[in-house]
């Protein structure tokens, strides 16, 4: 998986798709995100939908699962507990990129839903203080095995609109709960949003079919 996304999106078309109800921080500008920068993320707080840059890369930063962490295998690692019963957030982005072999070389190809419309990439987040008293806010995006046919690869777990919702909820959920959302969840994965390179983004119709609740 190619450790790159875009995000192409104003302020107002994130707010209406994702019911954020407060903005902290964005800058409204077409953009490509790479491991160490910040990103943007919409986490839920209390009643609050909070639209909110974070850096991307979990401390420490050389860790196997800072900046991807496998979906299904964190749900063994202790660490990560907190994080998804109560940490969870959506990172927005109109691509992300991976890379193919062709020919003795590699070939970038894009992933996006629709023209116009953010995918959902389910993540987590962590906030700790620094000695200095500043607050550090980092996520990580979460990744599975590509459900498409012959493609034995990480790819970003995408979300639909009714998995965003469950995702995003600020309810404290136990293990056993977040255990069964993830699994469901990865079981309804997209088996195809490739598009090469350089090509249009998908028509209205193509692209990612709907998930099931």
């Amino acid at each position: 998986m190619s450790y790159r996304f875009t995000l192409q999106a104003d302020a107002r078309l994130l707010t209406e798709h994702f019911g954020v109800t407060q903005l902290l921080a964005y800058i409204e500008s077409e953009r490509e995100y790479a491991p160490t920068g910040y990103v943007s993320a919409i986490c839920g707080r209390g009643q609050e939908r909070v639209l909110d840059e974070f850096r991307w890369g979990l401390l420490p930063f050389w860790a196997r699962n800072a900046v991807h962490a496998d979906g299904l295998s964190i749900l063994g690692n202790k660490s990560f507990d907190y994080l998804l019963k109560r940490q969870r957030c959506v990172i927005p982005c109109s691509a992300y990129y991976r890379h193919v072999p062709e020919q003795g070389r590699k070939k970038a190809e894009r992933v996006l839903l629709l023209q116009g419309q953010p995918l959902a990439l389910a993540g987590v987040y962590d906030i700790r203080i620094s000695p200095q008293g500043e607050e550090l806010r980092t996520c990580t995006i979460l990744s599975v095995t590509s459900a498409a046919p012959g493609r034995d690869e990480q790819v970003p777990i995408v979300l639909g609109p009714e998995q965003t919702e469950a995702w995003l909820s600020a309810e404290f959920m136990d293990k056993l709960g977040v255990r069964d959302m993830v699994e469901t969840i990865v079981d309804a994965q997209p088996r195809n949003l490739t598009y090469p390179y350089g090509e249009p983004a998908a028509e209205e119709g193509e692209g990612l079919q709907p998930f099931p609740a």
